[in-house]
């Protein structure tokens, strides 16, 4: 009896697989876990949070710029803030260049790399380049100083051109001992006027290293990037704003579908 009761409860299961509804009701059972795994995909909140990094990055780049003007002018200069900022974009970089290679290994649609590359890079190069030149233009500023200390012995005629120059070149101009004029430098005594020389010289070397890192080039590569995440994420919005319109649609289907499986069931 046993046998005989396993092998109805077995051909009655087979016909009821058998039956075109059954599958229905599967592939409709299916379909509503994709849906639901695809609507609780974090993607949206992902790229949100690469964006705030980025847009964080662009706001410290310009804090970083406002204190490099103040160590090229001499005013105000905090060679530990400076570094703070230096240290602060290149953790963004790395760290963002890091999490990109982590989301394309886990399947997470990502930008390309060589815009994720170029952009460290860049980062990387510009605070390296701001890193040398405040070190450089503090030392620069000290030794302007001191030859200003030896024009204040010069007469009016001869200092107050000379101040102009060394003002110039303060300010990060470029320009030179010989547009003062033959009688301003003939009157300048020679150790103080090698000194200008030489201070005007590395004036125009650091103008240079200024123009290297003084550039968008990093702004534009971030924004590229967040043009990218805000592209992914409208994309992500708009195609789950139709998921729960999906969900639905096939929760509808899988009860019809039931329904009639269960009624011809009982046929």
């Amino acid at each position: 009896m046993p046998e005989l009761k396993n092998k109805s409860i077995a051909d009655t299961f087979n016909a009821r697989i058998r039956s075109p509804w059954a599958w229905v009701v599967l592939a409709v059972a299916i379909g509503l876990t994709v849906l639901f795994y695809f609507s609780q995909k974090p993607q949206i909140i992902m790229y949100s949070r690469y964006i705030k990094t980025l847009s964080d990055y662009q706001l410290q780049e310009s804090y970083a710029m406002r204190g490099m003007e103040r160590v090229r002018i001499g005013f105000g200069i905090d060679t530990v803030f400076v570094q703070a900022q230096t240290m602060t974009l290149r953790e963004i970089a790395v760290s963002f260049s890091r999490e990109m290679d982590e989301i394309s290994r886990v399947g997470v649609k990502a930008p390309p790399h060589s815009t994720v590359e170029r952009f460290e890079r860049e980062v990387l190069a510009k605070v390296s380049s701001m890193r040398r030149y405040a070190a450089s233009r503090h030392g620069w500023l000290e030794r302007l100083q001191a030859v200003n200390q030896q024009v204040t012995n010069l007469p009016a005629s001869v200092q107050i051109p000379l101040r102009g120059t060394l003002d110039s070149a303060r300010a990060g101009y470029l320009v030179g001992i010989a547009g003062l004029g033959d009688s301003v430098v003939n009157a300048i005594p020679d150790s103080t006027k090698d000194a200008i020389f030489a201070l005007l010289q590395d004036n125009e070397e650091q103008t240079l290293a200024w123009s290297r890192f003084n550039s968008e080039l990093a702004a534009m590569y971030s924004e590229d990037l967040i043009q990218f995440f805000q592209s992914q994420s409208m994309e992500e919005m708009s195609l789950k704003s139709k998921i729960p319109m999906a969900f639905y649609f096939l929760t509808l289907v899988l009860m019809l579908s039931t329904f009639f499986f269960i009624f011809r069931s009982k046929q």
